[in-house]
């Protein structure tokens, strides 16, 4: 059983020792989140516009991309 106990609280040590890595990994995935759901939606409205009809695809994707260059000189995020 000392075995065991001393198991225990090495690996418990291991985890509080990663808690601070998990964190900083949280931020910086939790900056990224919306900027890869808003590309993905772009993404997903310029393919819904060329299943109707093709080059309406390209179109919005290209005012899409305009948009979103106007937007980052800006400095808007």
């Amino acid at each position: 059983m000392n075995r065991l106990t001393e198991l225990l609280k090495a690996t418990a040590a291991m985890a509080r020792a990663r808690i601070p890595a998990l964190r900083a990994a949280a931020a910086w995935a939790a900056g990224w989140i919306p900027d890869a759901l808003i590309a993905s939606g772009a993404g997903a409205v310029a393919y819904g516009a060329w299943l109707v009809y093709p080059p309406a695809g390209h179109i919005v994707g290209g005012v899409l991309a305009m948009a979103g260059g106007v937007l980052l000189a800006r400095g808007a995020k």
